[in-house]
């Protein structure tokens, strides 16, 4: 049976591609006709620069065919999640924007992250003409350590919240989260120890701690082995051409670090190699919207192959 799920929350230590691979993530989910939300958390629109399309800031925004964007933060929707609960806007600047207010909410726990989330639980649950408005949500969240906080919020809310609708919400939000036939998690990580390390931490709270789905995992700037031959043949033919030398170098010192990495990677728990997909490392000057449809095309072929485990 295939697997597909509702929300796919994709993260990762920072400066690994997590936001390049989520808006991948969007153009194959819109490829294959299922509507998408994009939604960034505090991502000062880098997806709308890969995306080539104009800035949406907070207002959810139809950008592409099947695509829209959002990047939310924690104000704007805060005051969303107000107006769509009390329908009234001088509620909201009455008691919202008065100064007591706000720095108790400030010091509530979790209270930014939870309502970002629940902007996310709102779309998941919306609907237009008879069906959900979007097929699937991409979460560009955070990286590893506020990625972890983020997902623990509906947990902390529950836990240090009254009862009440504020706790009603993050009690919902936690079944999204943990229902693994509608929400999944992506890791990103580059072969390297310190993202390697992350992805492991991310793993481990994400299957022992919090009870949620781990997907595929994406391998970005993953270097493909050289044909044996090459670097021996270099090397040979250094001896009678001299300009050979410096490209059997280079050549060798590519093979040293790409098995490094390949070490790192081996330390990723079993089925997060498993259920894994390698991106290439794409060189060139500039990285814009045909450089991201390569990683699409990627991508397409992994979820092409994603099946219920």
């Amino acid at each position: 049976m295939a697997f597909l799920p509702r929300l796919r929350v994709v993260t990762g230590k920072g400066g690994v591609g997590k936001t390049t691979v989520a808006a991948a993530l969007a153009l194959a989910e819109a490829r294959r006709g299922r509507r998408v939300l994009l939604a960034e958390v505090n991502g000062r629109d880098r997806a709308s620069l890969l995306l080539g399309v104009e800035p949406t800031g907070s207002k959810l925004t139809s950008v592409l065919p099947n695509i829209a964007l959002v990047d939310m933060n924690p104000r704007d929707t805060l005051r969303e999640y107000v107006l769509l609960t009390f329908k009234f806007e001088t509620v909201y600047k009455a008691v919202f924007e008065n100064r007591v207010v706000k720095n108790f909410l400030r010091l509530t726990p979790s209270l930014g992250e939870l309502m970002m989330l629940g902007k996310v639980w709102y779309h998941e649950r919306e609907r237009e003409d008879d069906r959900p408005r979007f097929d699937v949500i991409v979460l560009d969240a955070p990286a590893t350590g506020h990625a972890i906080a983020m997902l623990r919020a509906p947990g902390v809310v529950q836990a240090t919240v009254p009862a009440g609708p504020l706790r009603e919400n993050a009690r919902l939000i936690d079944q999204l989260l943990r229902d693994t036939k509608r929400s999944t998690v992506h890791v990103v990580t580059t072969p390297e120890e310190m993202p390697v390390n992350e992805a492991v931490e991310i793993e481990r709270a994400v299957c022992d701690e919090l009870g949620m789905r781990i997907g595929i995992t994406f391998l970005n700037q993953r270097v493909t082995a050289l044909p044996p031959e090459i670097v021996p043949t270099l090397n040979v033919s250094a001896k009678e051409d001299k300009r050979l030398t410096d490209a059997a170098h280079v050549l060798h010192a590519r093979e040293v670090r790409r098995l490094a990495g390949e070490e790192n990677l081996q330390r990723l728990p079993h089925k997060m190699l498993r259920d894994s997909v390698s991106i290439p490392r794409i060189v060139g000057a500039d990285f814009g919207l045909q450089s991201l449809e390569a990683i699409a095309d990627v991508v397409a072929k992994a979820l092409a192959r994603e099946v219920e485990q």
